[in-house]
């Protein structure tokens, strides 16, 4: 217990914290953005009133979409920002409306406040004050209070149990309270509360009122979400009860034995009990489990792949939603915003798992072993894919079913991908999962992980940093392959997210900084084999590694040439932009072959009356999807169906594409003609 490494509680409940507030982001989305059919007067009022040069139309009203695109996001954040001001003042007001509830009252001069003065006489800090319920008898003891104004609430009936069983469980308190784990687990069990009182309650009942196309998909899966976080969540509060056990055995005053006596004389579960139990809802281990625990402690240390499995769920969860946002703050760059949502995610998880194997390698758990590790890194790249889809983003075609493309909307289900696709994509996490699982547990060993010492803390939060920089391209990459496959992309725009030499180059250069403490920790312990063996300073060769997956990360995040940005990359500007706008009939919205598409009339007089009618136009570069603006042979007929509607903006992205009629493609052009398209087909303007 005195290992300064993190234990389970804290970094697991952070996650599940992030979890309720990718929750609350979606429904702020729903009621607050799609709920007002995406703020039509402030996008309606981006449209041009006056001509201008091509260039500054399609600049302004682009910058004028992504405004609005910026404000709604920032309107979306504010949702895990209210959930999370709302868990710390419910997490006050029930400890207050607890107290009251149980009639309990401070007990400054009985025995039992004697007691708990004399188990704390020596420690510096703020010592607990006892409190006494003088209803609800049975639950015994628990710790509550703040870190400032710490609690001890017992039952009036524990005065009358022998001196040895108070002593033991008030140092499994005070334990809790050393571990300062009363407020984390306080904070994230208000946080499931309110996901479910004030985020999926009221959508459920909104869906049921009216499902319409989407609705079936996302009760399902805001039910699943529920159980996987409460689920989760029971899981943690037993391992929270293991850690105070030993900090109650590592009490230096504690009599050799007395918790162990302590928890042997717990009664048997009762039926109920058991029932609860095996549905994972326990929020307690059996007395048998925390026996096991106390007889060898380092079994808390382990990381199951059913653990692996639920922090890919959250990370799947998490990552949907921050990269939306983070790419509405990073317009045109949608690889770098991908990329950055994936460093983010990649941070969070390698604070779980990434230091969960370092913990197991330290104390030398059977976790930490290759047979396992592998499945286990397995099943965190499985989570990742099945919590992409159990998002509210992946209930349908959200870009079909809502009729926009320029807000956070997008198609994220692959229910309607062909299999072998999907199988693709899931083995790459698998795979990769597992890889990265191994790489973890190679370098905790390379550099010599224990439980204190310099090799502890300060070497596993570098560690930990590592890993999320070495997870932010892949994760970024896959997130954006699968929202292009889920689109129904042309395969060449999907290989342009991987396929660039400036990608391959600096996903090359961080696969090798990951290598390099690997490296440098087994040639320092060949060469420490001679006489005169040197100290190992693992946080050397971890600088180095940082430095060169953060270079090599940052290169692949921008995914074009070395000699241009992003946006004028030729491949890379399709994965750049929103999906093709939809029309009217959305069976028929279908991206069809150049040799298939339908050809104007071949009288003059119709076809100039079709190519002023806006709705064909946009129907007909819905139909043409990329090849309207990758193929420069089609440029020049692009260009000429752009010119026929009186609109400023369709007309602008016209003249664009006559003065530049080879090369690659101008981006402006294809997003503000979508983006145009957009805005008529959803407004009639």
């Amino acid at each position: 217990m005195s290992s300064p490494l993190p234990l389970p509680t804290t970094t697991r409940l952070v996650l599940l914290v992030m979890v309720a507030g990718a929750g609350a982001a979606f429904a702020t989305w729903w009621w607050l953005v799609l709920g007002r059919d995406n703020w039509p007067h402030a996008q309606l009022a981006c449209l041009p009133a006056a001509g201008a040069a091509p260039d500054a139309v399609l600049a302004r009203f682009t910058g004028c979409v992504d405004d609005v695109r910026l404000a709604q996001s920032a309107v979306v954040l504010c949702g895990p920002l209210a959930l999370s001001a709302l868990a710390v003042l419910c997490r006050a007001a029930g400890r207050r409306l607890g107290l009251w509830r149980w009639r309990a009252a401070p007990d400054h001069t009985s025995p039992l406040a004697g007691r708990l003065a004399a188990l704390v006489a020596d420690e510096p800090g703020p010592r607990p004050v006892l409190w006494v319920r003088g209803r609800r008898v049975g639950v015994r003891a628990r710790a509550s209070g703040t870190v400032r104004r710490p609690l001890i609430v017992a039952d009036s009936h524990v005065f009358a149990l022998p001196a040895r069983q108070t002593d033991a469980m008030l140092r499994h308190e005070l334990g809790h309270i050393r571990l300062r784990d009363v407020g984390r687990v306080r904070l994230a069990a208000s946080a499931w509360w309110l996901l479910l009182l004030a985020v999926t309650a009221p959508m459920a009942v909104a869906l049921v009122r009216d499902p319409g196309l989407l609705g079936a998909g996302l009760l399902v899966r805001m039910a699943v979400v529920l159980a996987v976080v409460l689920l989760t969540l029971c899981a943690v509060l037993r391992v929270r009860e293991h850690d105070a056990d030993l900090a109650a055995v590592a009490d230096p005053r504690a009599p050799e034995g007395e918790t162990a006596a302590y928890l042997g004389a717990a009664l048997p579960p009762r039926r109920a009990e058991r029932v609860v139990r095996s549905l994972g809802l326990a929020t307690h281990p059996t007395p048998a489990a925390r026996l096991a625990v106390l007889g060898d402690p380092a079994r808390s240390w382990g990381l199951s792949s059913a653990e692996c499995l639920t922090t890919g769920l959250a990370a799947g969860l998490v990552f949907t939603d921050l990269a939306l946002l983070v790419s509405a703050a990073l317009p045109g760059h949608t690889q770098l915003a991908y990329s950055v949502a994936g460093l983010l995610t990649g941070w969070a998880v390698a604070g779980v798992v990434t230091v969960a194997w370092w913990r197991a390698v330290a104390v030398g758990h059977r976790d930490a072993s290759a047979v396992r590790v592998a499945p286990a890194g397995a099943a965190l790249g499985l989570g990742v894919l099945l919590g992409s889809q159990l998002t509210g983003r992946a209930a349908g075609d959200w870009v079909r079913d809502t009729g926009t493309v320029d807000g956070l909307a997008t198609a994220l289900s692959l229910t309607e991908v062909p299999p072998g696709q999907v199988l693709l994509l899931g083995l790459v996490l698998v795979v990769g999962g597992a890889l990265f699982g191994l790489w973890s547990t190679a370098l905790a060993r390379s550099l010599g992980a224990a439980p204190s010492g310099p090799r502890s803390a300060p070497a596993c939060a570098a560690a930990a940093g590592l890993s999320g920089l070495l997870l932010a391209v892949p994760l970024g990459s896959w997130f954006l392959c699968a929202r292009l496959t889920a689109a129904g992309a042309a395969p060449d725009i999907r290989r342009a997210v991987v396929g660039t030499p400036w990608w391959v180059a600096g996903t090359v250069t961080a696969v090798a900084g990951a290598v390099v403490p690997v490296a440098a920790a087994r040639a320092r312990t060949w060469w420490s084999a001679s006489p005169g063996p040197r100290r190992p300073r693992p946080l050397s060769p971890l600088i180095a590694a940082v430095v060169l997956v953060a270079a090599g990360a940052g290169r692949a995040s921008f995914g074009g040439s070395p000699g241009g940005t992003p946006a004028e990359a030729p491949l890379t500007a399709p994965a750049a932009s929103p999906a093709p706008a939809p029309s009217a009939d959305a069976d028929a919205d279908t991206i069809v072959p150049p040799s298939q598409l339908p050809l104007f009339p071949s009288d003059p007089a119709q076809r100039n009356v079709m190519r002023k009618d806006t709705a064909l136009v946009c129907r007909a570069l819905s139909l043409g999807g990329t090849a309207q603006w990758t193929d420069p042979r089609r440029r020049s007929e692009t260009a000429e169906l752009l010119a026929g509607p009186d609109d400023l903006v369709l007309r602008a992205a016209s003249d664009v594409l006559t003065g530049r009629p080879s090369g690659p493609v101008d981006t402006r052009a294809l997003v503000a003609s979508v983006l145009r398209c957009d805005l008529y087909f959803r407004y009639g303007r």
